[in-house]
């Protein structure tokens, strides 16, 4: 990312801490409270956690606002960043890392992005052969290759294409005289997909998923005696990636087999779910109650998959630190 990206970034992110000098003004009491203001927030797939467990929580330290937010359908991180520049959604969820393809010139970035908090982390996991060639991060960038390495993705805009795609602009060698990775876009499901690897139909899929062991997809992999999952263990470069002040990415050991990783872990690159508002359309005093609420160590319920899995990262964070 360049100089110049940075430097629209942080000035954003200093306009919002500037804001936060000031307090949030919260209804005024009157014998009948006033109806909350709802706030669109761009959340995914309706069956998806985002969907179900973040904007709902969301919602609830809201309320304290005088906001109540609803959460709407999106196809992921892109689109919910597309319609918050466009004023359609207040606000959208969005990995942090299709945040920072969002905040180049070639994406003719105007400094009205605003990327709030690390809510809930998502990893990255690549399934691969067990007999193959392929088996760690440096297999990706072998001069030696003779052609480039295919890699299977679900959909185009989809956060795992877009994951990848970052991680080619960081790292050249990805890319190289058309023996880096190649990235194909399937319509099809993930489960299809891994029985095609399993056969020796596809050399690499790929998906970015919560580190739950206990996920199916996780399962197909995991309980699968021809495949196993590529290891991501490139930390210095994976340092460099930031959005403004927002790490993107951190190298962990998630789980990938049964009982939370007892068994089975992996080293993988680990990024995080933001909230994303458009600072040049968006109401300050929202703006800053999100900022707030993201910032809530306890925004997520602790009985929900995402806040034990997001407790259990911030563990390994702090332990690593």
């Amino acid at each position: 990312m360049n100089k110049l990206t940075l430097n629209f970034l942080s000035a954003a992110l200093l306009t919002s801490v500037s804001m936060a000098a000031y307090a949030v003004d919260k209804p005024a009491s009157s014998a009948k409270d006033p109806e909350p203001v709802e706030v669109k927030i761009g959340a995914g797939s309706e069956t998806g956690e985002y969907y179900q467990t973040v904007v709902p929580a969301i919602s609830k330290a809201l309320a304290q606002y005088g906001y109540r937010a609803t959460a709407v359908v999106s196809a992921g991180s892109q689109e919910n960043i597309d319609k918050v520049k466009s004023g359609e959604l207040h606000a959208g969820l969005s990995q942090l890392d299709v945040a920072a393809l969002n905040v180049t010139k070639e994406k003719n970035y105007q400094g009205d992005l605003l990327f709030l908090g690390r809510i809930a982390p998502e990893a990255l996991f690549c399934a691969v052969k067990k007999e193959g060639s392929i088996k760690n991060y440096v297999d990706l960038t072998d001069k030696q290759k003779t052609a480039a390495i295919k890699v299977t993705v679900m959909g185009e805009k989809s956060g795992t294409a877009a994951t990848l795609t970052y991680l080619m602009m960081m790292d050249p060698s990805l890319t190289t005289a058309n023996k880096g990775l190649e990235l194909v876009y399937s319509t099809e499901t993930i489960k299809d997909e891994l029985q095609r690897l399993t056969s020796g139909n596809r050399e690499m899929v790929c998906f970015m998923m919560m580190p739950n062991p206990e996920n199916e997809t996780i399962k197909l992999v995991s309980g699968n005696a021809d495949l196993m999952f590529l290891s991501f263990d490139n930390e210095d470069l994976m340092k460099k990636a930031k959005v403004g002040e927002l790490q993107v990415y951190d190298i962990m050991d998630v789980a990938s087999g049964s009982n939370w990783g007892l068994t089975t872990k992996l080293k993988t690159l680990v990024t995080w779910m933001s909230v994303v508002v458009n600072v040049k359309k968006a109401d300050p005093k929202l703006v800053n109650a999100l900022r707030d609420v993201t910032m809530k160590t306890d925004l997520l319920p602790d009985d929900s998959l995402l806040g034990q899995t997001k407790g259990m990262m911030n563990k390994v964070i702090h332990m690593v630190q």
